[in-house]
């Protein structure tokens, strides 16, 4: 598997995070009565109101950093090359445009993303030598975004018919592109939907909201579980428009994939009917200690918002993530066939920045 899927793969908890199918258990609260509150707005409804052939334009800042070593034999990757130690941070400041159309059902929208990456600078070490915007190894190339989501009027994420998050497991996932998605995690989800998932009820100053999504897996493993805790806190100014201060803490369950039994069941579906017994024997030994595994610690993304209840959209959106993830395969090497061993240790952290700058109509 290429070395930009694995990076990609570091993507999930955020994407999860941030991707909001609709949610199995929402629950609305008030503020607590015996504490102090300062005058608070009437209470209202909040609702994305998205207009078709509106274009939205976002300033985007990030901040990025990822720690990584890694050990074994790089082979065990392909032909990519994969440094032993990298201490990087991505930084800067580019231009997100999204495009509303109709959704497939009435009360969504179809949002297409784009963006790209020239002003962005790369700096740190790589195996201990410095490295610069000048000199960004190809697999840490940040591709432009172009992405298009299903979102309802109260924010949830879509998912479009047969979309399986297994597939992306195995493909890779699309539009984060390369080191971009140092972000999820998340890290955050650059070309993601800007905006939390909103009450279904009615909520002013101090009022909580809370979603629980599952997001399936691979057959026979647990689903990703997010929790999104969104409360209230205040009320603010952006440029002559009053809106809302919504702070959103996002928690994603550990995640572990060990694709071990699906490669020895791919490798068991090529055994001829009249394979000897020497055959059988060393498909058995590979089974014994072939390894592919996948972890996230759990995952937690803070957001704070400032949404405009009149105009039915976000202002701006701040979003901090860290995560910590490992991979630790032994594989059959593509040439000699004997079993090879590859490990990655991998820190991420995230700051992420949306501020609205422009909206037009078609």
């Amino acid at each position: 598997m290429p070395f930009r899927k694995i990076i990609l793969l570091a993507a999930i908890a955020s994407i999860v995070a941030a991707c909001g199918t609709p949610g199995t258990d929402v629950s609305t609260t008030g503020a607590d009565p015996t504490t102090t509150q300062p005058a608070a707005p009437e209470a209202i409804k909040l609702s994305y109101d998205l207009q078709s052939g509106t274009s939205y334009s976002y300033e985007v800042d990030i901040d990025q950093t990822i720690d990584m070593t890694a050990s074994g034999d790089a082979s065990a990757m392909g032909e990519d090359e994969i440094p032993g130690d990298m201490s990087v941070r991505i930084t800067g400041t580019s231009t997100f445009v999204n495009t509303v159309a109709d959704g497939p059902e009435p009360g969504t929208f179809a949002v297409t993303i784009s963006g790209d990456f020239s002003d962005i600078e790369f700096t740190g070490t790589i195996d201990g030598e410095p490295v610069g915007s000048e000199d960004i190894p190809d697999f840490a190339e940040m591709e432009p975004i172009e992405t298009t989501v299903i979102v309802d009027e109260q924010g949830n994420i879509i998912p479009e018919s047969g979309d399986d998050l297994s597939g992306d497991l195995l493909g890779g996932l699309g539009a984060m592109g390369g080191l971009g998605a140092m972000e999820q995690f998340g890290t955050g989800n650059l070309g993601q939907f800007v905006g939390p998932p909103l009450s279904d009820e009615e909520v002013t100053v101090g009022d909580t909201w809370s979603e629980t999504i599952e997001v399936p897996t691979l057959p026979g493993d647990d689903p990703i579980t997010t929790v999104i805790d969104s409360e209230v806190v205040g009320t603010d100014n952006v440029e002559g428009h009053e809106v809302l201060v919504i702070e959103t803490t996002s928690t994603t369950s550990p995640i572990e994939f060990d694709l071990g039994e699906m490669l020895i069941g791919f490798f068991t579906a090529f055994v001829p009917e009249d394979a000897t017994d020497e055959e059988l024997a060393e498909l058995d030994a590979l089974a014994a200690e072939l390894r592919f595994v996948f972890s996230v610690d759990e995952t937690v993304a803070d957001y704070t918002t400032l949404f405009d209840a009149e105009a039915g959209l976000a202002r701006v959106s701040e979003t901090t993530t860290a995560s910590h993830m490992v991979f630790d395969i032994k594989v059959p090497d593509e040439t000699t066939g004997e079993l090879v061993e590859f490990a990655m240790d991998m820190n991420l952290a995230s700051d992420v920045a949306y501020r609205m700058v422009d909206s037009s109509s078609t």
